[in-house]
């Protein structure tokens, strides 16, 4: 029968209370975590007024919104110039032929001085209708391409304007995860000077931490890039819009 010794009994014991001990820190952060996942929602971080500037400006300033804009004014124009051309069927010619000059045959007779003459283009009268009626499709085909471009640049917007919140929701989140990260390295950091645990466990807490720093710039770029897409179809800073 072997006596086993407080020593021993310590030594025995000290594996199962390093276990112990890392299973208890790992409930906590995973405790913690769960309650910062539970807490972070986007839906709060919508504007809807704010949404809504965001629609209005881009309607005002997106160039392709703009460029339509253009092509109506033009459509209009070419409608208003194709009802004022009635006139091109209709031709005036002014002659003068002098008494002294004036040549006469059978064929080709001549009268002296001044000779007026009307032309009608029968081909024309018939085709103008047509035309007007072209030009005038065109103008309402070109504001239905303007209520188009309208409802798919408010759908952009929209979309944009979600992703760059849930960016910036996103970049928070992970910036609570990083200084979470930070508190594991420190408790690691403090356990392993104290021998209450081994490099390896010291070793994962500081890749967990550089990972989170890595994840966090991530998020920084995503958010500006969100930024920056949102801004180009409102086609102003989101600082300026009030």
């Amino acid at each position: 029968m072997h006596i086993v010794n407080n020593k021993t009994r310590s030594s025995l014991l000290e594996p199962r209370l390093k276990m112990i001990v890392l299973v208890f820190s790992f409930l906590i952060f995973s405790s913690s975590f769960s309650k910062l996942l539970a807490q972070e929602s986007m839906i709060p971080e919508l504007s809807n007024s704010f949404l809504s500037q965001l629609i209005d400006t881009a309607k005002k300033y997106y160039p392709l919104v703009k460029i339509n804009q253009k092509r109506i004014d033009i459509s209009y124009i070419n409608f208003q110039k194709s009802k004022m051309a009635w006139f091109d069927v209709f031709s005036l010619t002014l002659n003068y032929s002098p008494n002294g000059n004036t040549t006469t045959s059978l064929n080709q007779p001549t009268l002296s001085g001044f000779q007026i003459g009307l032309f009608i283009n029968f081909g024309s009268i018939l085709q103008k209708p047509y035309l007007i009626k072209v030009a005038k499709e065109e103008v309402e085909l070109a504001y239905l391409n303007k209520q188009e471009i309208l409802l798919t640049t408010e759908a952009e917007v929209k979309a944009r304007y979600i992703k760059f919140v849930q960016s910036s929701v996103l970049l928070r989140m992970q910036s609570k995860i990083a200084i979470e990260a930070e508190s594991v390295v420190k408790d690691a950091r403090y356990k392993f000077e104290k021998g209450e645990a081994n490099f390896e466990t010291f070793t994962k807490a500081l890749i967990y931490e550089s990972d989170n720093r890595k994840l966090v710039i991530d998020a920084e770029a995503n958010l500006l890039i969100a930024k920056a897409s949102l801004e180009t179809i409102v086609g102003k800073k989101l600082s300026e819009i009030h």
